[in-house]
Order: C-alpha cells, then sequence, then structure tokens
C-alpha cells in the first residue's frame, strides 16, 4: 500500500518540477539543491531531468504497488519495512542520479568557458 500511495506522490512530485521548470529560480518549488540553485540552465535541467525520473518511478510504484496489493496479504510487519526500504532507495536513486546530471553539466559548462 505505501509503495502505491508514494506512486502517486511521485506523479504529483513530477507534475510540481515540471510547472517550476518554466521559471525561474525560486526557492519555494522545484528540485532545490545547491548545485540546481546555481544559475538558471541548471535550474531547468535539474528540473525536467528530475521530473523525468520522478515519473518513470512514479509508474513503476504505481505498478509494483498494485501487484502487491493483488497477490500478498498485509499480515506481517515485514511488508511495511520492505515498502519502505524501496521508497527510500528509489528516492535516493533519483536524487544522486540528477546530481550526477548536473555535475556532469557544470563541468561541461566551465570546460567552455576555460576554452
Amino acid at each position: 500500500m505505501l509503495i502505491l500511495i508514494c506512486g502517486i506522490g511521485h506523479l504529483m512530485a513530477s507534475l510540481i518540477l515540471k510547472t517550476s521548470e518554466s521559471g525561474s529560480i525560486n526557492r519555494i518549488a522545484g528540485y532545490r539543491t545547491k548545485r540546481s540553485m546555481k544559475n538558471e540552465t541548471l535550474w531547468k535541467l535539474g528540473q525536467s531531468y528530475a521530473a523525468k525520473l520522478l515519473v518513470f518511478a512514479g509508474v513503476m510504484h504505481i505498478v509494483i504497488g498494485g501487484i502487491v496489493l493483488l497477490f500478498f496479504r498485509y499480515d506481517n510487519e515485514l511488508y511495511l519495512f520492505v515498502e519502505l526500504l524501496w521508497v527510500i532507495v528509489s528516492l535516493v536513486t533519483i536524487y544522486g542520479l540528477t546530481e550526477w546530471n548536473l555535475k556532469q553539466k557544470d563541468e561541461e559548462m566551465i570546460n567552455k568557458k576555460d576554452r
């Protein structure tokens, strides 16, 4: 059940990122890290990349959550911890991939300036 609910939350978060992508850097909504707020290019890249990953993860969570609800009974506390671990791992992966992508783009922009 937790995976299913988090999948819906991921899809809603991706919509927020998509709407904040078109605007300028803000401190209220969006993928806000030190690197993503460094300049407009990184801001827009961070918003769009994280939104794509969140859509993928959200759909995957909804499918997996639906399968779990159909075929498994929640009679053990272990299911909750497995679901929680799954959601945490997916969010950490999304954060890591987005930051890695931003770092690559930032280094690329620095190398262009140095030439």
